[in-house]
């Protein structure tokens, strides 16, 4: 019987670790693409809300002053 996670001898995809998509939105927002490293940064934060990187970069990522306020806010330090 075939292993059903393995498909023309490849792996199945594994979900990113949170290092790897941190890693990912860094370098959208570095090429100018806020929206994707914003829904990046969004997915790191669901799973570590506490995340102080991830919160220093989101507040690049929005346009309003509160929103930039409340990502800075979230910072511990």
């Amino acid at each position: 019987m075939e292993n059903p996670d393995r498909s023309n001898g490849r792996s199945a995809p594994h979900p990113p670790s949170v290092e790897e998509a941190l890693e990912f939105a860094i370098e959208a927002i570095d090429r100018g693409d806020l929206k994707l490293g914003n829904q990046a940064l969004g997915w790191v934060l669901q799973k570590e809300p506490e995340n102080p990187v991830a919160w220093l970069w989101m507040a690049c990522t929005v346009s309003g002053e509160d929103e930039k306020r409340n990502c800075y806010n979230r910072i511990s330090v």
